[in-house]
C-alpha cells in the first residue's frame, strides 16, 4: 500500500508529499523520464476506517459459506452485519463502505465463529487471507483444520520441539506454541525446518500460545 513518508505545506495551503510504493504505468514513467509532470488522484485513507483487506476477508468468508450451504452470500453478509449491529447496540445499520476498523473486526469475528460452529470448509485463498487473524488461528487449531490447506482432522504441531522419548501425554505444554497442520504440511515443517517453513507460508507471527484447552488436547484429555 502506498504511504506518505514526508510532507511540507506549500503556498497554496496544500501539501507537497513524498509517497512510497506507488505503481506507475509505463506511459507515465516515459513522461517522468523527460521531466513532464503526471496528474494523480491522491486521497488519504482514514486510519480508523475499514481496510481493503478486512473487506476481502468478509467477502471471501461469505463466498465460502455460499459455496458450501447454498445460502446467497449477500443474504449472509447482511445477516452478520445486522447481528453485529444488534449485539453491540449500534444505532445505524453496519455498512462495509463506511464502518470503522473496529466494527469490521467484529463482523469478521462473528463470521469466523459461525464458520467453525457449522464446519464450513474454507477455500485455500480464504485461509491465506486469515493467516494473521488470531481468532481464526485459534479456532482452526482447536478444530484441527490445517492452517495451510484447511484439511480437517489435522495434527497439532509444536513450535518448540518436545523431544524424542518424552511422553507428550504427561508433560505440561503451556509455554509452547502450536498450529494445526495436516500430516503432509506437518511432515514438511520437520523436513525443511521451522524458519524455512514459516517463511514459505508466512507464519512467523501465526503460532498459537498453548492455553489450558490446548494443553488438555495435547495430553489427550477430555476437554472440560
Amino acid at each position: 500500500m502506498p504511504k506518505i513518508t514526508k510532507y511540507k505545506q506549500n503556498t497554496k495551503g496544500l501539501y507537497d508529499v513524498v509517497v512510497t510504493d506507488v505503481e506507475i504505468p509505463d506511459q507515465a514513467i516515459d513522461l517522468l523520464d523527460i521531466n513532464q509532470t503526471v496528474d494523480v488522484d491522491c486521497s488519504v485513507i482514514d486510519p480508523n476506517s475499514i481496510t481493503g483487506k478486512q473487506r476481502r476477508k468478509i467477502f471471501a468468508l461469505v463466498n465460502d459459506i455460499e459455496a458450501y450451504t447454498g445460502q446467497p452470500r449477500e443474504y449472509m453478509r447482511y445477516m452478520f452485519q445486522d447481528f453485529v449491529q444488534f449485539i453491540y447496540g449500534y444505532e445505524k445499520r453496519v455498512s462495509l463502505a463506511t464502518c470503522s476498523r473496529t466494527v469490521a473486526k467484529q463482523v469478521i469475528e462473528i463470521i469466523i465463529e459461525w464458520v467453525f460452529i457449522h464446519n464450513i470448509p474454507l477455500n485455500y485463498k480464504t485461509s491465506d487471507l486469515l493467516k494473521n487473524d488470531k481468532q481464526f488461528l485459534y479456532r482452526a487449531t482447536v478444530n484441527r483444520n490445517c492452517i495451510v490447506c484447511g484439511k480437517p482432522h489435522s495434527e497439532l504441531a509444536h513450535y518448540h520441539a518436545v523431544g524424542r522419548g518424552r511422553n507428550r501425554r504427561k508433560i505440561n505444554h503451556i509455554g509452547n506454541q502450536v498450529l494445526a497442520l495436516c500430516p503432509n504440511h506437518h511432515r514438511e515443517q520437520h523436513q525443511i525446518g521451522m524458519d524455512s517453513f514459516n517463511e514459505k507460508y508466512k507464519l512467523h507471527d501465526s503460532w498459537v500460545d498453548v492455553d489450558e484447552r490446548l494443553n488438555q488436547m495435547l495430553k489427550g484429555e477430555r476437554i472440560k
